[in-house]
């Protein structure tokens, strides 16, 4: 047999185990994206999960990841770890949701890259209020490769295709920009409301400036947003009414729902206005004054009114980011240039799930770049700390809220039965969990796609 021969032989042998694993991947990812939501998500294990199944994932995800890895770069390590630095990475938080936690996050991802004797990213903290563009009504910053970005509560409120230009621009022409890595740090609507109202009724007042001055129905019918004259519900509701995206709403089947309409943030408001400065002896009553003195259930009400910006800024994010990621998915498809990756990490399961959501972290950020058992030992190690520091300075620590107040779940039940809360707070927590859902396939499906372009 000649050289020539043989290696077309090769040549062929290869192609055909290529589609004979493609095949097995693709078969897989239609499975699980066609099939009924599982009770436990695949990317996203429960603390329902075995330990041994758990691990096998990891070890099954690992290894087709290298395998991946291999075909687009078959460079060592070493030589992979450049690329580390010519991505973007950004975290956004909201208050009660993961405010503390970015500095963790940021200092962990900094942490683990001294192994490679790499430096760490260079920091950057945005408020996000001085770099609002009322012209575009978005928040408009540069994120330039090698780069962390922690910014709260951004208003992306400007159109899919101009906020793709803010998350994918190139600072500097020199400097090569693979993309962005969004680490998207939210919490369920209801918990954060809870978690926002015991807040704000602890004695002292953690934030007395706020609670003796704030007017908590102001928010969605008079704030302005930047120096526009337009409310957020004006800005938010052309995309919240119609967010063109199924959702399942009470465990019914996925269906396009409206997920806020003008009419809700004004049933908000009006609820709100009959609770502040109504009532015999409080017309003069501070915000703080009303959550200590008000029914426990009034209290809620109002101090959710409040949190209500937040809570609707949270879902035009989570919609933004998933209109973006798709546009730039289907403009670079088969491309490694302008890739944009979000993941969404739930603040409740930093609370239960310590370890198991510091693993997440580490392997979204780093991936194949740090050894699969390196980042299980880093993860276990993190959460020993954490449950540590968590017991030794719980009481004293104002913004956890956890564990401090028996009624937690008594309020939680009343806030869903709500007339005019629960309906709204129920379609956000059906978005949360869509978008939860579908990140969680993801990871197979994008496995398929390199899989199928390599042929």
């Amino acid at each position: 047999m000649t050289n020539t021969k043989r290696r077309r032989l090769l040549r062929a042998r290869v192609v055909l185990l290529v589609c004979l694993v493609a095949t097995l991947l693709i078969s897989a990812a239609i499975i699980v994206s066609s099939s009924h939501r599982p009770a436990t998500l695949l990317a996203l294990p429960t603390a329902h999960s075995s330990t041994a199944v758990d691990h096998r994932h990891r070890r099954q995800l690992s290894t087709l990841r290298s395998i991946v890895q291999k075909f687009r770069d078959p460079k060592s390590t070493e030589e992979k770890t450049p690329r580390f630095y010519k991505y973007a990475y950004i975290i956004v938080n909201y208050n009660k949701s993961g405010h503390a936690l970015s500095d963790v996050l940021v200092k962990h991802i900094n942490s683990n890259l001294l192994q490679f004797g790499g430096r760490g990213l260079a920091k950057n903290y945005v408020q996000p209020d001085g770099h609002f563009n009322s012209r575009t009504k978005c928040t408009e910053i540069s994120f330039a490769p090698g780069t962390i970005t922690v910014i709260g509560e951004p208003q992306f409120l400007c159109s899919v295709e101009h906020l793709r230009d803010i998350l994918m621009s190139h600072p500097d022409p020199k400097q090569p920009k693979w993309g962005v890595k969004i680490i998207h740090l939210v919490r369920n609507p209801f918990t954060m409301a809870v978690s926002n109202y015991h807040y704000h009724l602890q004695d002292p007042s953690p934030d007395p400036s706020f609670a003796n001055t704030k007017n908590p129905c102001s928010g969605l019918t008079q704030d302005t947003v930047g120096s526009t004259r337009t409310t957020l519900k004006d800005l938010a509701v052309p995309l919240l009414s119609r967010p063109k995206m199924k959702i399942r709403v009470n465990g019914q089947a996925p269906k396009l729902h409206g997920i806020m309409k003008r009419e809700d943030f004004q049933h908000i408001a009006d609820d709100c206005s009959l609770l502040y400065q109504t009532k015999p002896g409080m017309e003069n009553a501070t915000f703080y004054d009303h959550l200590r003195m008000l029914d426990r259930t009034e209290g809620l009400r109002l101090a959710t009114a409040d949190k209500m910006n937040t809570i609707v800024l949270m879902a035009v994010n989570l919609l933004m980011f998933k209109r973006v990621r798709d546009l730039v998915k289907a403009s670079s498809r088969n491309h490694i240039n302008g890739d944009m990756e979000v993941k969404t990490l739930l603040v409740d399961d930093y609370i239960h799930q310590p370890g198991r959501s510091m693993y997440r972290l580490y392997d979204f950020i780093f991936q194949d770049l740090i050894d699969e058992e390196v980042k299980v030992t880093r993860s276990q190690t993190y959460e020993q700390s954490y449950l540590r520091e968590r017991e030794s300075h719980h009481q004293m620590n104002k913004h956890i809220t956890y564990g401090k107040f028996e009624d937690t779940a008594e309020l939680t039940e009343y806030l869903r039965n709500d007339s005019v809360f629960g309906p709204v707070l129920t379609r956000i927590e059906g978005l949360l969990d869509e978008i939860l859902f579908e990140e969680s396939v993801a990871t197979e499906n994008v496995l398929a796609r390199v899989f199928r372009s390599s042929n």
